[in-house]
């Protein structure tokens, strides 16, 4: 058994009531999320929905949707959830309509006997706290990501560990995220650390391995996938690319996401002198694809609590660099399975991309051994199994 503190301890359960409360008959799970797009979050929520019904979980998903004049009026999920048939409802994100989501979660509540919250961030961990209220029906589980720098986002963390003292339990996604909680010891003994998964769908060919090719037929591309935040690192990127062409100027560089930065990034990318190899792609729904034709794929993060780009791409059989930072070295072992640099370092992320893209044979040793052990470690089951588990914990702690 766990005690709600989180500690193990050794019981013979004789509660009815709380059997019941650890196995009910059926179980609700509503997924909650806001965001702009189809991100890893989201992309890692629709996998659990088809994953968890066979551990007795019914999911949904809702989510908060803050759209922009320009933005399509319906979130990107709506369709990604209705081709694998989960239940999906879109709620207004802006914060006047913040009161309105709270009743319709309060609502969706009514007439379940076990119901679980599982929030995803700031926001929706408030409305998940606030829906909630007293009731002992409702178990309340979080992801926790606090993964942005600077003040305000501190400011925010600040105030939401005042929140997720009101969850049963927590999970985060990697050893490095679960580091980040340190500060608030009554958070940490209720989190478990959940490593997120890589579908096999993710990869467009349905499980055929892309092979590397020869270097000398075809102009080499470096791809980095991810919003257009400072958190992301595009300069580094950039400035790594400035370096790698002076010694390689075939090479040729795809970024792939769209964001608040993609202006001043292009304008940079100008500076550097990097028109004519460096593309901007924006948003995509053929991400796995152009992975899958890179030669090397990089992560430059300043933070990853987990990077799904790197699952991703490990899966397609790419060899990658990324900084060591967060949750990141859990899935690269530098040498073995990727390469890790200093994060913020432009030059060594040059020589390390340099050092696969002229080492094809090391390249594809690293490729390799990476796809194997994401398969083995980071699988769809593995992460279902063990969210399946801390949910029984958060039910009985209600």
């Amino acid at each position: 058994m766990i005690r709600d503190d989180g500690r193990l301890f050794s019981a013979q359960i004789t509660s009815n009531d709380t059997m019941r409360r650890m196995n009910p008959r059926s179980c609700q799970v509503v997924f909650l999320r806001q965001s702009s797009n189809l991100w890893g979050p989201e992309k890692c929520i629709l996998g659990l929905c088809r994953a968890l019904p066979k551990h007795g979980f019914q999911c949904e998903i809702a989510i908060m949707y803050r759209r922009k004049p320009s933005e399509p009026a319906e979130h990107p999920m709506i369709v990604a959830a209705h081709a694998q048939n989960t239940p999906i409802t879109q709620l207004d994100g802006h914060l006047n309509a913040f009161p309105g989501s709270v009743r319709w979660l309060r609502r969706k509540l009514q007439g379940h006997d076990s119901s679980i919250l599982h929030a995803n961030e700031y926001k929706t961990d408030l409305l998940a706290a606030l829906a909630a209220g007293t009731s002992r029906q409702t178990a309340l589980v979080a992801t926790v990501r606090h993964t942005e720098p600077g003040l305000q986002m501190a400011l925010f963390q600040g105030l939401d560990s005042l929140v997720l003292h009101r969850f049963h339990r927590l999970t985060t996604p990697s050893q490095g995220a679960l580091q980040e909680l340190t500060h608030w010891p009554s958070l940490l003994r209720r989190t478990r650390v959940i490593h997120h998964a890589v579908a096999p769908a993710a990869c467009p060919e349905h499980g055929r391995v892309a092979m590397l090719e020869a270097p000398n037929g075809h102009s080499p591309v470096i791809t980095i996938v991810g919003r257009l935040q400072a958190v992301k690192g595009h300069r580094v990127f950039l400035e790594s690319a400035r370096q790698v062409l002076a010694k390689r100027p075939d090479a040729r560089f795809w970024i792939v996401g769209e964001g608040e930065l993609r202006e001043k990034l292009e304008a940079a990318s100008l500076q550097l002198g990097l028109a004519n190899a460096v593309s901007f792609l924006g948003y995509r729904n053929d991400v796995s694809s152009l992975m899958a034709s890179s030669d090397v794929v990089v992560c430059a993060s300043s933070y990853e609590s987990l990077s799904r780009t790197l699952l991703e791409a490990l899966a397609l059989n790419r060899p990658v660099v990324a900084p060591s930072v967060g949750g990141v070295p859990e899935i690269i072992r530098n040498g073995e399975t990727g390469l890790l640099v200093p994060a913020g370092d432009p030059g060594a992320m040059a020589s390390g991309i340099l050092r696969l893209l002229n080492d094809r044979d090391f390249a594809q040793r690293l490729a390799t051994a990476g796809r194997k052990y994401v398969g083995e470690h980071f699988t769809l089951e593995a992460q279902a199994s063990a969210l399946a588990g801390l949910y029984r914990e958060a039910l009985a702690c209600r």
